[in-house]
């Protein structure tokens, strides 16, 4: 019996040889996206986290309060030993790398510690937005919406 191809309509993605910056690079990925509609830097692509994370100074910048948060009892560990977020919160965020614009809501878990970065995204926020990442190229893309 004769296999034929399997159809699909997803896009195809790959990276050049010519997209990559340097390959002995040690940085990690990061990138900028919109939260409510609001553009915010100096978020980190971290695939190795489960946590998804919303500094307390980014979620100030964003207009929002502790009101705004639903409680949470677990503990975060790892970061500086353990520590107890804030809360959560339920936002959209959006890559905008138009045509290919998705929103998917995302639950944050609002940390007030110091960070050089305004969010963390995990490895299950990349999977919802169907993103592909290249650590050696320092570069995501991500499919078609539709």
């Amino acid at each position: 019996m004769k296999k034929h191809p399997r159809q699909t309509n997803e896009l195809q993605i790959s990276f050049e040889a010519g997209d990559a910056e340097y390959p002995d690079h040690k940085d990690a990925l990061v990138i900028s996206i919109y939260i409510a509609n609001a553009q915010v830097e100096r978020v980190m692509v971290n695939i190795g986290s489960l946590a998804i994370v919303l500094y307390h100074d980014a979620f100030q910048k964003l207009g929002l309060t502790v009101a705004d948060l639903s409680p949470m009892s677990s503990t975060l560990t790892g970061f500086t030993n353990d520590y107890h977020p804030l809360g959560t919160i339920v936002l959209p965020i959006n890559l905008r790398q138009e045509p290919r614009s998705k929103t998917r809501m995302v639950t944050f878990m609002v940390v007030n510690l110091p960070s050089m970065y305004n969010v963390i995204l995990s490895q299950s926020t990349l999977n919802k937005l169907r993103v592909v990442i290249s650590t050696y190229h320092r570069a995501m893309k991500c499919e078609d919406p539709s």
